[in-house]
């Protein structure tokens, strides 16, 4: 009579045997990582990372969205960014790009300049040293049913001290105009906090130029936008 042995696995050895047909569930990652983050925090979403052998794991920290890797041994627990040196991209800064979402009635619009009326609405972060961002507002005011609000969002010092000087003007929709041509405004000092806190929102937006659309859905889209292809962005992305 043949005898029959059974072999019983371990979790973690058959993880190791046959990682790729397992899947890190919210609840590991939830165990595994909440001896490093002294915080509340939430799980968002988890799938494979960009590299090999790793899991990506989206947390929700606060306002803030973080990404870690966590190795299919468990062991290891990467936090940082990987950067594709042959395509020249920071993966996980794109990756976070891809997960922004803003819900635009949390926006504090009392902090950005209005232009313009229509049910259609776009909110645009705005440098008054910008080439594009010119260019934009100039194109922004020819399309119909459509209120834009600037949020003056400065990248340099010296636009910085423009960006102050149009916040403190009468009025702020023709001097930001004016900046955008070139011209020196001197206007009285005022409380510019407002500009500050676009600078804190941006930064936690990861909005690294101007401009940047948020559109009434909560799509962010940097760079400047073709005509053409801007009243298609608004037509999908309105929420009407």
């Amino acid at each position: 009579m043949k005898r029959t042995t059974a072999i019983i696995l371990s979790p973690f050895l058959v993880l190791l045997l046959f990682g790729k047909s397992f899947a890190l569930t919210n609840e590991e990652a939830t165990h595994l990582l909440k001896d490093f983050i002294k915080t509340e925090f939430k799980i968002l979403e988890i799938k494979e990372a960009p590299v090999e052998g790793f899991w990506e794991v989206v947390c929700e920290i606060g306002q803030d969205k973080v990404i870690l890797y966590v190795h299919k041994n468990l062991r290891f627990i990467i936090s940082g960014q990987i950067l594709d040196r042959q395509a020249k991209r920071n993966l996980t800064l794109d990756r976070l790009k891809d997960l922004r979402k803003v819900d635009p009635s949390t926006l504090h619009l009392e902090d950005a300049i209005p232009m313009g009326q229509g049910n259609r609405k776009l909110y645009v972060f705005t440098d008054p040293q910008c080439h594009f961002c010119f260019q934009l507002h100039e194109e922004l005011k020819q399309i119909k049913d459509l209120q834009v609000f600037f949020f003056l969002y400065p990248l340099a010092p010296s636009s910085y001290e423009k960006a102050k000087s149009i916040w403190c003007s009468k009025d702020r929709t023709k001097a930001l105009e004016e900046t955008y041509q070139g011209k020196e405004l001197k206007s009285p000092s005022c409380d510019t906090t407002a500009i500050s806190k676009n600078i804190e929102m941006g930064r936690r937006l990861l909005i690294g130029s101007t401009p940047t659309l948020l559109f009434r859905n909560g799509k962010i889209v940097e760079g400047y936008v073709l005509p053409d292809a801007l009243e298609n962005l608004l037509e999908l992305n309105s929420g009407l």
